[in-house]
């Protein structure tokens, strides 16, 4: 305990619980987003690291991606158009199948007739020639379900190309993403800035770490004092405080020596005035 009539002492009021906010990349700064005083929300981006030309690469990879989706749909449309056309080419041929069978039929029958003299030369030529015509429109609609198939086989092929292709944009254009977002440096907690670091244009590493310090209860608050040795040596961690605002007319708020670190006294309060900000300057009054 102090058995003087008290000592008084000015120090800077400051947070008791801060969260320190560090770059994940390196870089250098592109920009800051958000200032000493702020009030900011967990994910809000506090800042970003070299990326302009991520911000380019992730605009292409969108553009890639959209290219691929427009030809996967292009090419699940050739699909069902081609199968559409299969099934056409295939209806067709069974019908020419039927006729030939039936001319085959015909002709064959009629060429027996016509070897025993039992039927008119002309009706066996007349079966002969749509035997003939019926087998040329057979072999045409072969050919062109067969031709149909191929393009239906072709058509998945080029399909399943483009949902490769569309994949591999999808997987690039999210490392693009994510290549952005690490480069966002993004608040963890809810708080108050309470401290920046760094400058535009320089590399994010040579602000020492931490770009942020982000308070996370602005009414939890302590001041560091620096006595002299006389005063710090009868100084005890729990000794009553009186801290006053000199910006603001109080009488002053409670507070307790916190603990002495090397030849710095900390002493707490908590705070009952939004007013009050880590900042500002405060007259602490030791106690006897």
């Amino acid at each position: 305990m102090i058995h003087d009539a008290g000592v008084t002492l000015s120090g800077m009021i400051r947070p008791q619980h801060i969260t320190p906010v560090t770059a994940a990349v390196d870089g250098n700064v592109d920009a800051f987003l958000a200032n000493v005083g702020d009030e900011v929300f967990a994910g809000q981006v506090l800042a970003r690291i070299g990326a302009t030309g991520l911000e380019s690469d992730r605009e292409a990879a969108a553009r890639a991606v959209e290219y691929g989706e427009q030809r996967v749909s292009k090419a699940e449309a050739a699909v069902v158009s081609s199968r559409q056309e299969a099934s056409r080419a295939d209806a067709d041929l069974q019908r020419t199948r039927s006729l030939l069978d039936r001319a085959s039929q015909t002709y064959a029958r009629q060429r027996t007739l016509n070897a025993a003299g039992a039927t008119p030369r002309l009706t066996y030529e007349k079966a002969e020639q749509d035997y003939q015509a019926a087998q040329q429109e057979f072999e045409i609609m072969d050919k062109a379900a067969r031709a149909a198939a191929e393009n239906v086989r072709a058509a998945m092929a080029d399909l399943a190309a483009a949902k490769e292709l569309l994949a591999s944009k999808s997987r690039e254009a999210e490392n693009a993403q994510s290549a952005v977002e690490s480069a966002e440096v993004r608040a963890p907690v809810d708080g108050l800035v309470v401290e920046r670091k760094g400058e535009v244009g320089k590399p994010a590493p040579e602000a020492g770490g931490a770009l942020f310090q982000i308070a996370t209860d602005i009414y939890a608050l302590e001041v560091a004092l620096d006595p002299e040795p006389a005063v710090l040596q009868r100084m005890r961690p729990g000794d009553p405080a009186l801290v006053m605002i000199l910006d603001l007319q109080t009488g002053g708020l409670p507070g307790t020596v916190k603990e002495i670190k090397g030849t710095q006294a900390i002493v707490e309060f908590t705070s009952t005035m939004p007013a009050i900000r880590p900042g500002m300057r405060a007259d602490v009054r030791l106690r006897p």
